[in-house]
């Protein structure tokens, strides 16, 4: 049995029908990757502000554990963000640990506002509460500002906030531009 030509042309793929198919997916593509690019801002701004607020919360579970003051200094407040976990000189002749340094991606965040009345460090007491003069409020919260990407033209922004208790707590926007 001979085939028909007729099956054979059923077989393949017409170039009409690739070009038609490849245009498809480069109009996926053409919006896909602008959304995917934000995707990826974002999450890069959520991790910047995880990154502090795991600094504060170390800082404030070192110090509960030495029952020493440790504070965590804002070293550079311009990108690539730094920060400082300094812990209290115990008593000789045990020997103190080199202070602990964190960076923050250049191009993920830039700081809005950082704490006021805190001189760039903010320190923990051994009891895990901050220590400020003059004492804060528990319901008043150390307030930083983060956003980020840092050279977009859109900017989405993130509070990271330190209550008188210690307690650290991240506010994400509602509405993400």
């Amino acid at each position: 049995m001979v085939p028909s030509t007729s099956l054979l042309r059923t077989r393949g793929f017409t170039m009409l029908e690739l070009l038609i198919v490849l245009a498809i997916m480069g109009i996926l593509a053409a919006v896909g990757i602008p959304w995917f690019m934000k995707l990826m801002q974002r999450q890069a701004l959520k991790a910047a502000a995880h990154d502090i607020q795991t600094t504060l919360a170390a800082a404030r579970m070192t110090a509960v554990k030495l029952n020493a003051p440790v504070s965590v200094t804002i070293l550079s407040t311009t990108p690539p963000i730094q920060f400082q976990i300094v812990e209290a000189p115990p008593p000789a002749p045990t020997p103190t640990l080199p202070p602990r340094l964190l960076s923050l991606n250049a191009n993920a965040v830039r700081f809005v506002t950082t704490p006021i009345n805190t001189n760039g460090a903010i320190v923990f007491g051994g009891d895990g509460r901050i220590m400020v003069t003059p004492p804060l409020p528990l319901q008043t919260p150390l307030q930083m500002i983060v956003e980020g990407p840092a050279n977009g033209p859109v900017r989405n922004q993130i509070q990271i906030n330190t209550n008188a208790a210690g307690t650290v707590k991240i506010v994400t926007p509602v509405d993400w531009q």
